[in-house]
């Protein structure tokens, strides 16, 4: 066969193969769109957000040894301790991508009841959110009196500047702690060595950054949206449930 004729032959099938991609692509577009337009999930994101959950549990890489240090029952949680997933977030109150995890993690706990325990560990990178430190001890004093999440939901309520000694007491007022307890647990810094606790945790078990999630010992880097988050946990529910599950 001459030079030219298998260059036209090649022609003809790259020419092929271009045509049945664009009529998959055509076909797998309009599939999305019908899925979109009908109320269902989006499946692109959907698509996506399986492959990566499937990645990351393929390649957990927490020892059982710090799995157990990961969900240190002196960490401020809320949900039960058996239930069947378990979030830990190292998060830092003075960042902005903690910030906008806290509406989703917060909403996604208080709607599951039962199913998700969440775990708080603190991990402030004072360098970048001067203040976040002693934000994150203030916390810990705070859930001496019961009131962790009142003054967690605060912290990240409040102006994400900066975190001055008088601001973290306005808290502790305005939510009706005692006073005078606060301040000697503050004072003490008891609740200091358990932020400095954790941030060692962190270190050991691979955080780089904030916020990080474990679920059920499976890392997630990053502030996932509502959609996101919600998908990720109904993945993992199906492989508590399923463990067979690729």
């Amino acid at each position: 066969m001459a030079p030219m004729s298998v260059w036209k032959l090649l022609g003809i099938l790259f020419a092929i193969l271009l045509g049945l991609g664009a009529i998959l692509f055509v076909r797998q577009t309009y599939t999305y769109y019908q899925a979109i337009r009908s109320g269902e999930a989006n499946p692109l994101l959907d698509r996506r957000l399986e492959s990566t959950v499937s990645r990351l549990v393929a390649n957990r890489n927490v020892s059982d040894e710090d799995l157990a240090l990961l969900a240190d029952p002196k960490a401020p949680s809320q949900g039960p301790a058996d239930a069947p997933l378990t979030i830990v977030e190292f998060l830092d109150y003075g960042c902005p991508y903690c910030r906008a995890a806290f509406e989703p993690v917060r909403e996604l706990a208080l709607e599951r009841p039962g199913q998700i325990r969440l775990i708080i560990r603190d991990f402030p990178l004072e360098d970048l959110h001067p203040g976040a430190t002693k934000a994150a001890a203030g916390a810990r004093c705070a859930q001496e009196q019961g009131k962790f999440w009142a003054y967690h939901d605060k912290l990240f309520l409040a102006d994400q500047r900066s975190f001055e000694e008088s601001d973290l007491f306005d808290i502790a007022r305005e939510i009706s702690l005692n006073v005078s307890k606060f301040t000697e647990c503050v004072g003490s810094g008891r609740a200091a060595e358990l932020v400095q606790a954790d941030q060692v945790v962190g270190l050991r078990v691979g955080v780089q950054g904030t916020p990080t999630f474990f679920f059920n010992g499976v890392k997630v880097q990053g502030a996932p949206d509502a959609e996101a988050l919600n998908y990720i946990v109904d993945e993992f529910l199906s492989r508590t449930a399923n463990p067979a599950t690729p």
